[in-house]
């Protein structure tokens, strides 16, 4: 997939860009109705996700149910002498923010297990002449 945003896009509105099969899964057991079309998907039941873009873990923490799903892995590289990583709300960072390397793959993970590559494949800069 691939996706054109500008740097005033924020990671969240990146995170609702992606288009993932396991977001349409069905969450429940419908053996008994199948016909029933269901009340939600996986993407509206599990919301929590993160990006990892040179050491920092940027959470989408939109809603009360999101939670921080980077924790665990901050915890057990702490214990194992890894460098320290931060964290920051995807919804309050702007790509324009971000400090990235072309080509480079980072991590997009959501639904506690399912994870994707991101890789910035161009950055380009746009003069305003006025």
């Amino acid at each position: 997939m691939t996706l054109l945003m500008t740097g005033s896009h924020s990671l969240a509105e990146l995170r609702d860009a992606v288009c993932c099969v396991s977001d349409l899964q069905v969450c429940g057991e419908f053996s008994n109705t199948p016909d029933v079309a269901p009340e939600f998907i996986s993407k509206d039941h599990y919301k929590s996700a993160f990006f990892f873009f040179e050491g920092v873990f940027y959470n989408d923490m939109r809603f009360p149910e999101c939670q921080d799903i980077s924790s665990t892995t901050i915890e057990w590289a702490k214990s194992h002498n890894f460098p320290s990583y931060s964290q920051a709300k995807m919804e309050d960072t702007l790509l324009e923010d971000l400090k990235v390397k072309v080509g480079f793959p980072y991590l997009y993970c959501h639904q506690g297990d399912c994870e994707h590559l991101v890789i910035i494949t161009d950055v380009r800069l746009v003069l305003l002449i006025v």
